[in-house]
């Protein structure tokens, strides 16, 4: 039995690489769910062994989507050659309460940095890490947003935990990474039709593949282009059913 586990043509662990990945930081992913993870990893060139770039996190029954730690939002953006500088910081009420954080993210090719102002009241979930420690919470939320804004080709689609804290009761998550560092990749959700609000994972690939099949003949017969919302989940269900299609895990019997 070869000890290569075939994940995409690029991309490859051995037997026990994946297996301490399934152990630590993909705990509790299903297969297919695991292939996505992987897969993912490849496409935002992070490796999963290295200690807090990316993690897989599951909220309940709900599927399992992606944690990148924040050292890796910051190098994702630096990677573009365009970051110059981040600061941050938290806003106070005239009394000194903390109710917001603010973050500005510095682009050499901008002459005003990207700002981003949110309120501790819309995420403060005052659980964990929340009642601990809010400011510190607030500033991260601030800081990835301000970085989405600064660089949405790069980070666009990444969301921080701290802003899905409230999204969520009762998280299983992971030993990785810790309660102040992280981010999420958000779910895409379709955003029309017969499957409104669903995400991917919840429709999967065979009922995708005949919805896009759908849309693509009746804009055949209609002498359409598609564009828009329904260009862009034509792009997502593709990108999400080639995962299924072409990413095998398993060793090949020799």
């Amino acid at each position: 039995m070869s000890n290569v586990v075939p994940v995409s043509p690029d991309l490859s662990f051995t037997h026990e690489q994946l297996q301490l990945i399934k152990n630590t930081v993909a705990k509790g992913a299903t297969d297919d769910e695991l292939k996505l993870f992987l897969y993912r990893c490849k496409n935002m060139d992070m490796d999963p062994l290295k200690p807090g770039q990316i993690h897989f996190v599951k909220y309940g029954n709900s599927p399992g989507t992606i944690v990148v730690g924040i050292e890796g939002f910051r190098t994702r953006a630096a990677r573009s050659g365009k970051l110059a500088g981040i600061s941050r910081g938290v806003i106070r009420d005239d009394k000194g309460k903390c109710i917001g954080a603010w973050c500005e993210v510095h682009r050499k090719d901008w002459t005003h940095p990207a700002r981003e102002e949110v309120s501790l009241t819309e995420y403060n979930t005052g659980k964990s890490a929340w009642a601990k420690m809010p400011e510190t919470m607030i500033k991260k939320v601030a800081e990835a947003a301000a970085l989405r804004m600064a660089f949405p080709d790069d980070l666009g689609g990444i969301y921080a935990t701290e802003e899905m804290d409230q999204a969520a009761s009762n998280p299983v998550v992971a030993d990785q990474p810790g309660p102040n560092d992280g981010v999420i990749d958000d779910t895409y959700r379709v955003p029309f039709g017969k499957f409104k609000n669903k995400t991917l994972e919840e429709i999967g690939p065979d009922q995708l593949r005949a919805y896009v099949d759908f849309l693509e003949n009746v804009a055949a017969k209609k002498n359409t282009v598609i564009e828009g919302v329904a260009a862009e989940f034509i792009t997502r269900a593709s990108e999400f059913i080639a995962v299924f299609e072409n990413a095998p895990i398993g060793g090949d019997e020799e």
